[in-house]
Parts: C-alpha cells; structure tokens; sequence
C-alpha cells in the first residue's frame, strides 16, 4: 500500500521510502491500553508499570498475582502513604506480630514523633528476622513513613531469660533478660546515624542500602 506522501518534491528516494515505512507502522496494532492494565500487562513489562505508576516497594521474588496486586493497588496506597496505616500495610507483609509502639505510647523512652518497632519472639512467629530482613524492615519504613516521624530502634519483646536481641541492621548475643519489655536497651540505630535530606529522610543508594554519616 502506498500512502500519500507529505515531503516536498525535493525530496530523495530514500526519505520517501522512510516515510512510507513510517505511516506503515501506524497501522500495527498498539495493546497501550492493555499495557497499562495490570490484570492485561505482559509479566515482563510489570516492572516498568510498577515503575510508571511510582510504586515505592517493589520484590522481584514476589509471585505474579503480588505483583499484579501491588500494581492494582498502587493508587490507593499513595493516597494514604505518609499515615500510619501505610506503615501498617508494609510490615503485615512481612509480619503481622510486629508491633508498632509511637512516642505518646511510651514518653518515658521515646521522644516525639519517634517510634519503634516490637518484633515477636521465635516462639510467637515462623518468620526468621536475620540481619538482611530487618535491613529490607528499615529500608521500606523509610519509603513508607510520616515525614516527621522517626524510627528509634528494632528489637524483640523480652520476655523470656535469654532472647536474641536485634538492633538496626545488627544482631545481639544472647543476653540475660528481665521477664518484661526492654525499653532501655537497643536504642539505636537512630535516623542520626544516616546521611539524610533536608526533610530528616535517609538517602539511599542504588542498592537500597542507607548512607551512614
């Protein structure tokens, strides 16, 4: 088929040639709209509709109905991104026992608009929080979280003699405990420790690791 052509009469025959192949190319089908679905988009293509739509975590271990569900819900998370309850929604993918303690819980210990994490014990939870879980724990709060908020320290409820003690991105050895929750202990790491912006927010790297000062 030769379509009309909208080059001077100057033209080569190779500009007209190219010209031709481009108007033949408008007649290929272009699924945008099923590119931009997440139930229709290709697998391969996901991550660049993730990327497109600004979703803040993204696992490429996840299955493809999380993926498409993360996708699917990418809107409605922005909308309440910066609140408490997409805090919530981070950690419940990781653990639903992770307790959530804010500043006005605990004034004695915590300074405002600070808050810290609870993980459960062995015991309470099949989830294994090594050193690599508790960096992804810290670095999708730090996607997730109020801006004024800051997070104080990780570490488990204490409520057995001996229990493994979690700091930051660092374990602990097996200390000798209170049969209570240690609010004393395992103050660190603080936001301070970090490179941060203007807004108090850590800097990542490529890798997603935090910058330390």
């Amino acid at each position: 088929m030769t379509y009309p052509t909208l080059l001077p009469p100057a033209s080569t025959t190779l500009e007209k040639a190219l010209e031709q192949v481009a108007f033949g190319l408008t007649d290929l089908p272009t699924p945008v709209r099923d590119i931009w679905s997440p139930d229709t988009c290709p697998i391969g293509l996901l991550p660049w509709l993730a990327w497109g739509l600004s979703i803040d975590l993204w696992d490429s271990t996840w299955s493809e109905t999380e993926k498409r569900t993360a996708v699917a819900n990418a809107i409605a998370f922005q909308r309440h991104k910066g609140t408490p309850a997409s805090l919530r929604t981070v950690l419940d993918r990781i653990d639903p026992l992770i307790e959530v303690v804010e500043w006005f819980d605990d004034r004695g210990t915590l300074d405002p608009y600070h808050f810290r994490l609870e993980l459960p014990l062995l015991a309470q939870s099949d989830v294994l929080y090594d050193e690599v879980l508790v960096a992804q724990i810290l670095r999708d709060i730090a996607q997730v979280k109020p801006v004024r908020s800051h997070m104080q320290a990780v570490f488990r409820v204490k409520m057995a003699a001996e229990a493994w003690l979690l700091s930051g991105a660092r374990t602990g050895g097996l200390t000798r405990l209170e049969p209570t929750v240690d609010t004393a202990t395992a103050l660190e790491p603080e936001w301070d420790t970090y490179l941060q912006t203007a807004d108090g927010e850590p800097f990542l790297d490529g890798a997603g690791a935090f910058l330390e000062v």
